[in-house]
């Protein structure tokens, strides 16, 4: 779980993600479902900068921010309780919530127990230094570190002689500040988060057939519950129609994610 590092995003959020304010006795649907709980969105949310956050009293982060404006326009209410990644998934599957949020990888594993959402955005592999190195060539010869339990790790093992890694982003962060490492790769998302305020450059890792994640980045989703229907066509219909008005986009950007991992390419799972 990873400490929530504050962000600054401009009140043009909620204008860019289409959010406004609509009384019950005025508010028309766009899509039919039923909830868990009617007249409510049941939301299991992660606190997982800056994917997904709990915030002044209320979610935020990239999910968060979708999600809110999916409820307005649905004329919900959101609740929400915070979980565990396994704990999420489980409260999904268990019809104890309606949506799962933290930038979950769409992988073979939870498709069995739970829908999963058309792809979101991606989480693109990026490489955090002091000078800016972008590209794989640019890391031979650096002491460069990545978290366990990454898809690239194996790539980066047979590239790179002496490599190493971390049980989490924020030991692999601290090793990089204290100057043991040159570079570290990890998900942009959690690179922004874990080196806010320090001076580092964090970079998108250019596409290099020798790290297969460059080539084919994770994509994320929401988690949904696979019973119901006509949820799932919804929030689908919903998502593809925010790529296309530039909502997602402008929330990756709000978060300080390049805007650029909106375009997630076909739907594909992994295994």
């Amino acid at each position: 779980m990873k400490e929530w590092v504050k962000f600054t995003v401009a009140a043009t959020i909620a204008t860019g993600l289409g959010i406004c304010a609509a009384s019950a006795q005025d508010c028309t649907p766009q899509h039919k479902f039923e909830t868990v709980t009617a007249g409510k969105l049941t939301v299991a949310l992660t606190n997982t900068a800056p994917y997904s956050l709990e915030k002044d009293g209320g979610i935020a982060g990239i999910d968060g921010e979708l999600v809110k404006r999916f409820a307005k326009e649905n004329c919900l209410e959101i609740t929400y309780e915070i979980f565990t990644y396994p704990g999420a998934v489980s409260a999904v599957q268990s019809r104890r919530a309606d949506i799962g949020l933290g930038g979950f990888y769409r992988t073979a594993a939870r498709e069995k127990v739970v829908a999963l959402s058309t792809p979101v955005y991606l989480d693109q592999l990026s490489v955090t230094s002091a000078d800016g190195v972008d590209t794989v060539d640019g890391l031979l010869g650096k002491k460069l570190g990545t978290v366990e339990g990454y898809l690239w790790v194996q790539d980066m093992e047979k590239l790179y002689d002496g490599s190493k890694t971390y049980p989490s982003s924020l030991n692999l962060a601290q090793d990089l500040h204290a100057g043991r490492i040159e570079a570290a790769l990890d998900g942009f998302g959690s690179a922004v988060v874990q080196n806010e305020g320090q001076d580092y450059k964090v970079r998108v890792l250019k596409q290099d057939p020798r790290i297969d994640a460059t080539m084919n980045p994770s994509q994320t989703a929401f988690l949904l519950d696979k019973s119901n229907e006509d949820f799932v066509k919804a929030v689908d219909a919903s998502l593809e129609a925010y790529r296309k008005d530039g909502a997602i986009a402008e929330a990756l950007k709000a978060y300080g994610l390049d805007p650029s991992a909106a375009d997630v390419g076909e739907a594909r799972v992994i295994e």
